[in-house]
C-alpha cells in the first residue's frame, strides 16, 4: 500500500469516525498518530491534548474503526 494510500484510508476512517487525525514520524521508524475532536484545529502536538495517541498504522486503523463503531452504538 503506498503512502498516499494509507493516507486516503486513514482520512476516510476518521471522517467517518468523526475526528481528525495528525501524524507525526520522528524517523525512529514507527509513527505515531493522534486523534483530536473534528474540526478543532489542532496539529500533531496541539495546542490542545488529542483523544488517544497510538503507534502504528495498523494501530490507528483499529483505533478509528473501534472509536466508530463505539459512536454507532450510542
Amino acid at each position: 500500500m503506498t503512502t498516499t494510500t494509507r493516507t486516503a484510508t486513514l482520512e476516510a476512517l476518521a471522517e467517518r469516525a468523526g475526528v481528525d487525525v495528525r501524524s507525526y514520524s520522528p524517523g525512529d521508524g514507527v509513527t505515531r498518530y493522534r486523534f483530536f475532536p473534528r474540526d478543532s484545529g489542532n496539529g500533531y502536538f496541539g495546542p490542545a491534548n488529542g483523544l488517544d495517541t497510538v503507534l502504528g498504522l495498523k494501530a490507528a486503523v483499529a483505533w478509528l474503526e473501534a472509536f466508530a463503531a463505539g459512536r454507532a452504538n450510542h
